[in-house]
């Protein structure tokens, strides 16, 4: 999460789009992750639209938008 805030914050854009750059990378790449993960081993063991939503949707909600915020509230700005 670090590595990606520090490539934002490069950026010269506002600090409330960084903001929402931020959580939006971060939802796409858990999103990413979890796409991968139903792909590798969800297919053989877990078929079915509905257990790949599952892989995108929760990684993405829980480690990607609710992570995010989490270290948004925690980060110190300068």
């Amino acid at each position: 999460m670090k590595k990606i805030w520090l490539f934002i914050n490069e950026l010269k854009i506002k600090n409330s789009t960084k903001n929402k750059l931020y959580i939006s990378l971060l939802i796409a790449k858990y999103t990413l992750i979890g796409t991968g993960l139903w792909l590798a081993i969800g297919r053989q063991f877990l078929p079915g639209i509905d257990w790949l939503l599952c892989f995108i949707f929760y990684p993405a909600l829980i480690v990607g938008y609710f992570g995010g915020v989490l270290y948004l509230y925690n980060h110190e700005f300068k």
